[in-house]
């Protein structure tokens, strides 16, 4: 018997009707092991040693699993191809014990079809044991800093909160968003605006220069000055000049990428679109959806050219096939980017009840026309530029110029297809911005005024960050990986560290007093430089070029003076503040003592055995006057 273990039962069923006779397939579901829950877990004396423990739940499962596992004849390993997947392997066979040189493979399934998986299977790799080592470490590192800064920020802050490696830095960029808001001062500028008529056909155009002048004017009385005179003047064309200019299409999907266009054009929250993401991979609908790879297969991009030359006709076909290079640091390129395994189904043709849910539907087909779009053609634009002259004849032109500009789409190219939404920066060159459009003009043909006015404008903060931009912000800066992404943003806004308002982030008292303790008190661990450069390291772990024994100690040595300097701060804010009075009860989670305390919003009864045991109750009593710290 072959033993074939993967994550999922959904995906367990799939390739069960691939493989048929002499194959078993099972679902591990997910992690067997972990660090524990109520304790550190990790032996910083023994070279950061972790103490791994079952999960709650999965004895049975664990158990069954090993006995498969020593009965099978052959065993592969096939959880997800990422490092928790590996990791998720390691622990299985450390769990089996000694397999007396059984054959043990690991095969990684980048798409959940037949071919795929049978290729997999034939050609399975060892375990990758530098990537269990990347995932150990980040593990570790992400243990200590919640384990050890959390209990710090509650003795602190006197409140229950706690902090997260790279959830906290995410915090970090929506509280100094709203910062930055709050600390903007307006500026306002006036322009001037002329619309013009040639051949019946109004445009406009905008003062371009004027001498010695700044432009637009920062002193309304100065625009105003000048449409007395504009008003009086003769407008005529000096030079007109026309090029084409081609836009490229984007790069197939990325898991950043689809977290902020589902945001944006399907309303999705980054959460949302994974858990999608995850059911149409195990579906085998699509390639692995953790990646910030934009790598295509060649066969996906032969079958792709077909369906574009069948549908769309050779016009939108180019000579040859784009190949796209990652802008993202320290891109993972062993993946492909995210793109349908069955290129040729159209999103609007599926299979009875494959796609059970409308927003799956929905996902699958902006997957299917992102990649589709990314192996067509450019979209060919016009782009006319119109500088006007301006005075009392053609014969005695003030020292001013006026600009026009328009853009007519000649060829649709890939916009056949798919079209980014309007508010998604997803690398859109500026011209490709609709501009308008200005009539066929000629060298020194006069223009009719139609009217000119001046144009008041004002700087605008900063915006907010939707939970795209955050996403855009976590990749830009380096901040998490793909798959960490989604799941940063829904911890903020679990905790209620942010909150969502019309469709922005902005961040609760407690998030901005949370934020502010670990600035203060950890200036490096949630710096946005520094958490990149230790995604880098981990990558190296990855990788090989860095063991996971010199990261942790070097992060070590950073992070416990900032500790200690912490930890002392703490407990003079504790000995400052009344004392947490006992109650004469029990916990009814843990049987700890209960005792009646002080927080940000009032009296409530808490659990001593906090932050293992998070019991708490009201009181009823009306909050008392804040500590400084809280009030910071």
């Amino acid at each position: 018997m072959k033993l074939v273990i993967v994550e999922s039962p959904a995906k367990a069923k799939k390739i069960a009707g691939y493989l048929g006779d002499g194959w078993q397939i099972e679902a591990c579901r997910g992690h067997v092991r972990d660090l524990p829950e109520s304790q550190l877990g990790v032996d910083v004396e023994q070279d950061f040693r972790p103490q791994y423990v079952m999960l709650p739940g999965k004895g049975n499962l664990v158990e069954r699993l090993v006995k498969l596992i020593r009965k099978a004849d052959e065993v592969y390993l096939a959880t997800d191809p990422d490092r928790e997947g590996e990791a998720i392997a390691w622990h299985l066979l450390q769990l089996a014990g000694d397999l007396k040189n059984k054959p043990v493979y690991r095969a990684a399934f980048h798409a959940i079809t037949e071919e795929a998986v049978q290729a997999a299977l034939a050609d399975p790799r060892p375990l990758d044991a530098a990537l269990v080592e990347a995932q150990s470490a980040r593990r570790v590192v992400d243990r200590l800093v919640g384990y050890l800064v959390s209990p710090l920020a509650c003795k602190t802050l006197d409140d229950r909160l706690s902090a997260g490696r790279v959830q906290s830095v995410a915090l970090r960029l929506v509280v100094e968003r709203e910062q930055q808001i709050a600390a903007f001062q307006s500026d306002t500028t006036w322009g001037v605006e002329a619309i013009l008529e040639a051949s019946g056909t109004r445009f406009e155009a905008k003062l371009h220069r004027l001498k010695d002048a700044d432009i637009p004017f920062k002193d309304a009385a100065q625009a105003e000055k000048l449409l007395t005179l504009l008003k009086r003047a003769s407008f005529w064309v000096s030079k007109t000049g026309q090029t084409t200019k081609h836009r490229n299409p984007l790069p197939p999907f990325t898991t950043s990428t689809l977290q902020q266009v589902a945001s944006k054009g399907l309303g999705l929250s980054p959460e949302k679109t994974m858990s999608l993401a995850q059911m149409l991979y195990e579906q085998g609908r699509i390639t692995y959806h953790r990646t910030d790879s934009v790598a295509v297969a060649q066969e996906a991009q032969t079958v792709a050219r077909e369906v574009i030359s069948r549908e769309y006709g050779e016009r939108y076909l180019p000579t040859a096939s784009p190949i796209y290079k990652a802008k993202t640091a320290n891109a993972q390129e062993a993946h492909e980017a995210i793109r349908p395994t069955d290129i040729s189904q159209m999103p609007a043709v599926h299979p009875e009840g494959d796609v059970p849910s409308s927003n799956a539907a929905k996902l699958y087909d902006l997957i299917w026309r992102r990649f589709i779009a990314s192996q067509m053609t450019p979209a060919d634009y016009t782009v006319t530029a119109i500088l006007i002259r301006v005075g009392r004849s053609q014969d005695k032109p003030y020292p001013l110029s006026f600009k026009a500009n328009g853009r007519e789409l000649t060829f649709d190219g890939f916009l056949r297809v798919y079209e980014e939404p309007d508010d998604v920066d997803a690398g859109v060159d500026a011209e490709a911005v609709e501009i308008g459009s200005v009539p066929s003009l000629r060298d020194g043909q006069i223009l009719k005024r139609v009217d000119v006015a001046v144009n008041e404008s004002q700087t605008r903060p900063p915006s907010r960050y939707s939970e795209a931009a955050l996403v855009q912000a976590l990749e830009k800066y380096g901040v998490g990986r793909p798959s960490t992404f989604a799941s940063m943003v829904a911890v903020i806004k679990h905790k209620k560290y942010v909150t969502v308002k019309q469709k922005h982030l902005v961040p609760t008292k407690n998030g901005m007093k949370l934020c502010a303790f670990l600035i203060e008190r950890f200036p490096q661990v949630f710096d946005m430089d520094y958490t990149a450069r230790l995604e880098a390291a981990l990558d190296q772990v990855a990788s090989g070029q860095l063991s996971r024994s010199r990261l942790l100690n070097t992060f070590w040595r950073g992070f416990q003076p900032q500790l200690k300097s912490a930890t002392e701060y703490a407990l003079t804010q504790v000995k400052s503040r009344p004392k947490a009075k006992l109650i004469g009860e029990t916990c009814p989670d843990c049987g700890g003592d209960l005792v009646e305390r002080q927080g940000a919003n009032g009296v409530f009864v808490g659990c001593t055995n906090y932050p293992s045991c998070t019991y708490t109750r009201s009181t009823g009593h009306q909050p008392l006057t804040l500590h400084p710290a809280e009030g910071a």
